[in-house]
């Protein structure tokens, strides 16, 4: 198959979307392209569930670029990718979940590290709240990424492509250090985390490490919590409180590897002191 040096990621995402649309095509009865209507990619279409406006609209836009390369192929008689309809998505429109100060040290520290499983899941907690680190980079962290002696981390991103440099911080060192001296099992792998089920393999891409997440809300008892659950919520903590402590932008950006500064401005619309320092009174409002 053909797929013009496209990224595995982009093949996957690719796969997983025509999958879900061929299973509903199926549980409709629809078979062969040639019987598929318009009204058919407009069910499908509206039957985004409780996913963001963002994330369809990437979907759609898949489906969108399947049925067009589908008549072009002469699978179809007549070019139906005009009738995926999508959601409306405004920038900055959502609110970060964020955790406070009290539930991160709670989160981090109701991890059992009398295990070897244990002290592997506090380093990826610990990398995931200290650096706000994506959970596909933890997952692709290398043994030769951690330069000891500089006191640096430096490591090439997933979603940019970008090499990110950060400071080996101290805590950070002794977690890393005590998982790959007295729990890392014997592997070939140069990955630093890894299974802890034979084979001693690296996490699969798919793999979002959200049920170490998990297991550590469970833990610490806020399994109840409403909102995210998932490793980006110390990602978005992070951020967040950098802000309120009056970090620059670009300085929370640098850290956070956003090749863009208008990718942390999502941040600023949760820094309520700031934003009060901005406002305007009655008075100011009724007389300007």
């Amino acid at each position: 198959m053909q797929h013009r040096g496209a990224a595995e990621r982009t093949l996957r995402k690719n796969s997983f979307v025509l999958q879900e649309f061929t299973n509903f095509l199926e549980q409709r009865n629809i078979l062969i392209m040639k019987n598929l209507t318009s009204s058919d990619i407009h069910d499908f279409c509206i039957a985004r569930g409780s996913r963001k406006p963002v994330t369809w609209i990437s979907h759609m836009g898949i489906i969108r670029r399947f049925l067009r390369y589908v008549f072009l192929r002469e699978g179809l008689e007549r070019d139906l990718s005009f009738a995926v309809v999508t959601a409306k998505s405004f920038r900055y429109s959502e609110i970060h979940d964020v955790l406070s100060e009290s539930e991160v040290g709670k989160i981090l520290g109701c991890v059992d590290r009398s295990n070897a499983t244990g002290r592997r899941d506090y380093a990826i907690l610990l990398l995931a709240a200290r650096y706000g680190m994506r959970p596909s980079d933890i997952r692709k962290l290398r043994l030769d990424t951690i330069h000891w002696r500089q006191g640096q981390i430096a490591f090439r991103q997933s979603k940019t492509g970008r090499q990110l440099i950060l400071p080996l911080l101290p805590e950070v060192s002794e977690a890393l250090i005590d998982y790959l001296r007295d729990g890392r099992p014997s592997t070939h792998s140069r990955n630093i985390v890894v299974r802890h089920k034979a084979p001693f393999e690296p996490f699969v891409p798919e793999n979002n490490l959200s049920r170490i997440m998990i297991k550590a809300l469970k833990k610490a008892g806020m399994e109840q919590r409403q909102g995210a659950r998932g490793l980006y919520l110390f990602r978005h903590t992070l951020a967040t409180n950098m802000l309120g402590a009056a970090h620059p932008v670009k300085t929370i950006g640098d850290i956070l590897g956003h090749v863009k500064t208008e990718s942390t401005f999502g941040y600023m619309k949760v820094d309520l002191i700031h934003l009060r320092s901005a406002s305007l009174s009655i008075e100011e409002v009724l007389h300007g």
